[in-house]
């Protein structure tokens, strides 16, 4: 009767945690809308690099007139399909689907002796916290864990989030003839600046049951704050001093954010802004122990997350993923009341089915009033293979405390990548231009590429049997986004 309680009482709690989620991934493509009032969903002028479509000879005497009418002028590139924004979304919906989720295993297993029937701990350690562990929690037995942990991404590629240059590379052609060759010029390179900011949190409730003595089923259940707040400035033409075709220089006409005016630079293009907050990705895992001894165990499992998490707003991936997945716990024998537990795990994720559904779009203008149709969201569901890998041990204290130190990997396929590419030679940037870029991103394709962190953790037994774990997360690398430092906290209490 009382674990029915106790159920009852848990499931209760859960059910607080699924909150009605509204959109937040139209922010990266609305801070490139100008006049939009800083808000997602609000129609404006997209902003775009114009070039002259009609064909202009400055050698003409119509010349002047064919470049100050704007109806000659059409989008060269329209910098809001920039790679950047599927590069970055694909970013935050792989980080989604990697968040470390805490064991869902049980701080203390208890199991019956058969000898005396009495329950006695299996293990001298209190387990580990993002790795497996490889034990079982034991016929009947319930374990319900909380945690919460906070992501604030702040770099992109090696790159600060606080203001990353993005690169148009030019190279498109255009009506006016460049009268030193004869031949049609094409465009000048761009650049513009995004300054971004990209938060993620998660509360996640596990509930664990073991239907057998070696097998365990879990639920989890969590819920995500996905907050994204950009601004696109510092707009720059380098078309030189635009006003003649020597050396470095070339016709504002050829590049300019004004169809028919001499406009070669852009201070503020655009800001947005949104958070919102609901129910996640439900997790369902499996874990059957195939081998356990006195100084190791094995287990096999499997994990499931549905899509139940609405991917146009960060809240999840909008696929749902599969995860098989072995562990491996060691233990030593005890020396002066200290117990060295190594472990290992190994997994591959893959999604099995994507939502399709695309998000709503939203019928904005580019400059010259062109009608344009704006996403308001990421779309695609899309989220590659990784190969998953922890590696590390649990040094156990007396009973009651446990020291934790992991390595993790993560290795993602066939994603879409940047490259953060020089300024195209021979462009000046024009007089006006604050601050030039010598660099900037661009699109480099699909490509796979490591993600290793460490963790750093802490559990200690409370009272009777429940558990407090705290935790550090520390990237190492700087591939793809990247949030540095990341602390988790959670409880932990088997019965």
């Amino acid at each position: 009767m009382r674990k029915c309680t106790l159920l009852a009482g848990a499931l209760c709690l859960l059910s607080c945690l699924m909150i009605r989620a509204q959109s937040v991934s139209a922010v990266l493509n609305q801070s490139l809308v100008t006049n939009a009032g800083g808000s997602p969903g609000v129609s404006g002028n997209t902003f775009s690099v114009f070039t002259t479509a009609a064909t202009a000879n400055p050698a003409n005497a119509n010349f002047g007139t064919i470049v100050t009418t704007s109806s000659n002028y059409s989008p060269a590139n329209t910098l809001s399909n920039q790679p950047l924004t599927s590069a970055l979304a694909q970013s935050i919906s792989v980080a989604l689907s990697l968040i470390p989720v805490s064991s869902p295993s049980s701080g203390i297993i208890l199991k019956k002796d058969p000898a005396s029937g009495a329950d006695l701990p299996v293990s001298a350690t209190l387990g580990p916290i993002f790795t497996q562990r490889a034990e079982s929690i034991g016929k009947g037995n319930f374990y319900i864990g909380i945690t919460h942990q906070s992501f604030h991404f702040t770099s992109f590629n090696g790159q600060s989030l606080n203001g990353l240059s993005i690169l148009y590379p030019g190279g498109d052609p255009s009506g006016v003839i460049n009268p030193n060759t004869g031949a049609p010029s094409k465009t000048a390179p761009t650049t513009f600046n995004m300054g971004l900011d990209v938060r993620l949190s998660q509360d996640i409730a596990f509930l664990t049951y073991g239907l057998t003595n070696k097998l365990d089923v879990s639920v989890g259940l969590p819920e995500v704050h996905a907050a994204v707040a950009t601004t696109s400035y510092n707009g720059i033409s380098y078309s030189g001093t635009g006003t003649d075709f020597n050396s470095g220089n070339q016709c504002w006409c050829i590049n300019t954010f004004t169809p028919g005016v001499f406009n070669l630079t852009a201070p503020l293009i655009g800001a947005a802004h949104a958070e919102k907050t609901g129910f996640g990705d439900l997790i369902i895992r499996a874990k059957d122990t195939l081998l356990e001894r006195p100084n190791l165990a094995l287990a096999v499992g499997l994990d499931l997350r549905l899509p139940t998490g609405d991917k146009a707003n960060f809240l999840g991936t909008g696929a749902t993923l599969v995860k098989p997945f072995a562990a491996l716990s060691l233990y030593s024998k005890s020396y002066k009341s200290l117990v060295f537990a190594p472990h290992f795990e190994i997994g591959f994720q893959g999604a099995v089915a994507t939502d399709s559904t695309a998000a709503a779009n939203n019928l904005s203008k580019l400059q010259d009033g062109t009608p344009v149709v704006v996403a308001q969201g990421y779309t695609s569901g899309f989220v590659p293979n990784v190969f998953t890998w922890g590696a590390g041990t649990e040094i156990g204290i007396g009973k009651r405390n446990t020291l934790i130190v992991d390595v993790i990997g993560n290795q993602i396929f066939s994603v879409d990548t940047l490259r953060y590419a020089p300024l195209p030679s021979g462009f000046s940037a024009p007089v006006g231009a604050v601050t030039p870029q010598a660099h900037g991103f661009v699109a480099n394709g699909a490509g796979s590429y490591g993600q290793y962190s460490g963790a750093f953790g802490y559990k200690t037994r409370l009272i009777g049997n429940l558990v407090a774990s705290f935790q550090a997360l520390v990237r190492f690398d700087n591939n793809g986004l990247t949030a540095r430092f990341t602390p988790l906290y959670g409880l932990g209490y088997s019965f």
